[in-house]
């Protein structure tokens, strides 16, 4: 005679189902915390050779060989060091113009000489620079324009001491550039203006705003938390935050199919910012993330930066900025 089966517990087997979904809903939670912020604070890297093929395919190479260039090393926070590139020309020495270059996440210097033509044509000397994490510089955390605007700043205070002349110094950012460029007016006011391209809020808006598109919004908490285990707290990264009160001019450049970095985000900066110095928000036609002066081209893109920092009162008109901004 068969042994008859107990029968089945259905309140226990269903408090077993609901354990393992709800273990399952936390390592998943957890992975996305650790996953997100750890693409973000440890991305895989484009290499220096990779960026010169792309900026030469989008014919953005300009004449940048033959520029005179200068390669050195500033220590920036903790003396983490920088490896930066001056570029002048005979008639860009003795302006007492600089700009500081930034460029974005996974690039590298190389990234950014798309942006060097236009100001060369303006008479500025260009400083462009692998930022934390990024380039030839040795592996670090990237906060995505945290610990980079720290950076930053000890890069700004080698170009006044290593130049002697500097009497403007603007700062160009693209994207994470853009973030480093604002978050750096928590510590100088020697920025006489900013051109912030397709910049974001805040790092924290950034990850919210991309799982909150995806209906996925506790993620974007879970990213917060996995933040801190980088000892970086994401809402401190916040451009539209360390605008607030500076009155510096800045002009905010945005690619208008940029889906990405939402438009939203430099429309959003620009009235803040606005408040307190003149800026202007430019949005570039078929332009994705990143792609505003690919799209514009390089005498567009150079009259639009004439014009505003005319406008501004940055530089008076007259010789090449003349014909520039007219």
């Amino acid at each position: 005679m068969s042994k008859a089966r107990k029968p089945v517990n259905k309140k226990k087997v269903l408090k077993i189902v609901l354990i393992c979904l709800a273990a399952f809903i936390v390592i998943n939670l957890i992975g996305a915390a650790i996953g997100t912020s750890w693409s973000i604070t440890h991305p895989k890297l484009e290499s220096y050779d990779d960026r010169i093929s792309y900026t030469k395919q989008g014919n953005m190479w300009g004449e940048y060989d033959s520029y005179d260039k200068e390669d050195y090393i500033v220590k920036g926070k903790d003396g983490y060091e920088l490896h930066v590139t001056s570029i002048a020309t005979p008639e860009t020495r003795g302006t007492g113009k600089y700009v500081i270059i930034s460029h974005g996440h996974k690039s590298n210097h190389f990234g950014v000489v798309k942006f060097v033509a236009p100001y060369i044509d303006l008479g500025f000397t260009c400083i462009t620079y692998d930022l934390r994490g990024h380039g030839a510089n040795v592996k670090a955390t990237c906060s995505m324009g945290g610990f980079e605007a720290e950076d930053l700043n000890f890069l700004i205070e080698d170009t006044f001491e290593r130049f002697g002349d500097v009497s403007i110094l603007g700062l160009q950012g693209e994207s994470m550039g853009s973030s480093a460029s604002m978050n750096v007016l928590r510590y100088t006011d020697k920025v006489d203006f900013i051109v912030s391209d397709c910049g974001f809020k805040s790092l924290k808006y950034m990850v919210h705003d991309m799982y909150n598109d995806m209906h996925l919004n506790i993620f974007g908490y879970c990213a917060d938390l996995g933040f801190l285990l980088f000892g970086i707290n994401d809402a401190e990264v916040s451009g539209i935050d360390a605008i607030k009160n500076k009155g510096v001019p800045i002009l905010f450049v945005h690619g208008e199919d940029d889906t990405f970095i939402d438009v939203d985000n430099s429309r959003d900066m620009y009235e803040e910012a606005s408040k307190y110095a003149h800026c202007e928000l430019w949005l570039v036609p078929d332009a994705e993330h990143a792609e505003a002066r690919d799209q514009a081209g390089r005498y567009n893109y150079r009259d639009h930066i004439a014009a505003f920092l005319v406008a501004a009162g940055v530089v008076e008109v007259e010789g090449e900025e003349e014909a520039a901004a007219a």
